[in-house]
């Protein structure tokens, strides 16, 4: 079976992740593949190097940019429609706003032109979405409506929580229930199994103090992921914990604001910045616990993963976040926007070293049993094998 997946970017994040494990997992399985994908962002770090490592073959279209730019993206959907015509996959899967427009509208195209037993079937992942939190009101409204027109064309929609999907389906209404499904993501979890509750060698290797109760958050620094309110939060959380320390495991174009925030506060020694880390088993070896602070979100991986590592999470209440964390047993799951409540569930976490082992314990066994990559690869095999079948029938 020939597979086309196409992202916007192929940038160190959740979605880069969860497509290159599925189109590893799909191979295993016998799946021709390809990755298309886009120009990244500046500031922002290459996944290119991970799916070389899982013999993911990729292609760049160095014209599929994020921004709206007419003359890029007509460039980017005749490229799309040509390698459609060429390589005819049974099944095109496209992740994110742009390359699900582009891709989508490609395959609509290429479908029009191909007899009927040679059209492929669309499948549009929404990792997360865009449809409040990142635009002004008039311009999430017209996104929510350029979804519900490409919905129209595409043959499964694929949401990562449960909570998503009720809100494509029943608050959005871009779709109807029958086309839209849940495969939640998955990650090699081996690399997390075996770390221990404290490692002093992984806090030695980064220069992180052995005495310390250490938070780590792991992603961009963009306005969506709210780090500043975690800022305010741990500036708290260090008035009721005088050794707690935060590790700040990424980059983006709000570093020196947030940089300046934290050193205002009189937080420059209590705050590690580490920009861009690939060695994501050492950092979460480096954990007390996780943190996450955003507006919204699909399905945090950074919380996923520190999970995996045997680490309570505390996070903001959106998206799927409350799919990956359960309240009081694997985490603390507070409102977005507020550093007092945020503040609040670190500070126990840090100070109640018994709770803190226990959440983390229930967490690496609740990650392990529902987001392996193996359970990812099965899913999608399912998903596109009936797809595929539904269309024999007719």
């Amino acid at each position: 079976m020939r597979t086309l997946r196409i992202l916007t970017r192929l940038n160190i994040g959740g979605p880069a992740i969860n497509v290159t494990l599925a189109d590893a997992g799909l191979r295993a399985r016998g799946y021709d593949t390809l990755l298309v994908h886009g120009r990244l962002e500046p500031g922002e770090a290459s996944a290119v190097p991970m799916a070389e490592r899982h013999g993911i073959p990729t292609l760049p279209l160095p014209t599929l940019v994020r921004p709206l730019s007419p003359r890029h993206d007509l460039a980017t959907w005749r490229t799309l429609v040509r390698l459609l015509d060429q390589r005819r996959p049974h099944i095109v899967h496209t992740h994110t706003s742009k390359a699900g427009a582009l891709g989508r509208l490609a395959a609509r195209w290429h479908n029009r032109r191909v007899p009927p037993e040679q059209r492929c079937q669309v499948v549009h992942t929404f990792d997360g979405n865009v449809f409040e939190g990142y635009f002004g009101t008039p311009a999430s409204r017209l996104i929510v409506a350029t979804e519900r027109w490409l919905a129209r064309w595409t043959d499964a929609i694929v949401t990562v929580a449960p909570r998503q999907r009720d809100d494509l389906v029943n608050r959005y209404r871009i779709a109807p229930a029958e086309r839209v499904v849940v495969v939640p993501h998955g990650l090699d979890l081996t690399t997390f199994s075996g770390i221990p509750v404290f490692d002093a060698g992984a806090r030695s290797a980064l220069g992180l103090p052995l005495d310390a109760v250490i938070a780590v958050f792991a992603g961009r620094l963009v306005p969506i992921k709210d780090v500043s309110t975690l800022i305010e939060a741990f500036a708290r959380t260090r008035a009721a914990c005088p050794a707690a320390h935060l590790v700040v495991a990424g980059d983006g174009p709000l570093r020196p604001e947030l940089e300046a925030h934290a050193d205002r506060l009189g937080l420059r020694t209590a705050i590690t910045w580490l920009g861009w880390y690939r060695d994501v088993a050492r950092l979460y070896a480096t954990a007390d616990l996780v943190v996450l602070s955003s507006r919204n979100e699909g399905t945090p991986l950074a919380l996923i993963e520190g999970m995996a590592a045997g680490r309570p999470a505390v996070a903001t209440a959106v998206g799927g976040v409350a799919d990956v964390v359960s309240d009081g047993v694997t985490g603390l799951v507070v409102a977005p926007g507020d550093p007092g409540a945020l503040a609040s569930a670190m500070s126990r976490l840090m100070t109640d070293t018994g709770a803190r082992h226990a959440m983390g314990a229930a967490a690496r066994a609740d990650i392990a049993r529902r987001y392996s990559a193996e359970r990812l690869a099965d899913d999608l095999d399912r998903l596109y094998r009936s797809m595929l079948e539904r269309r024999v029938a007719e």
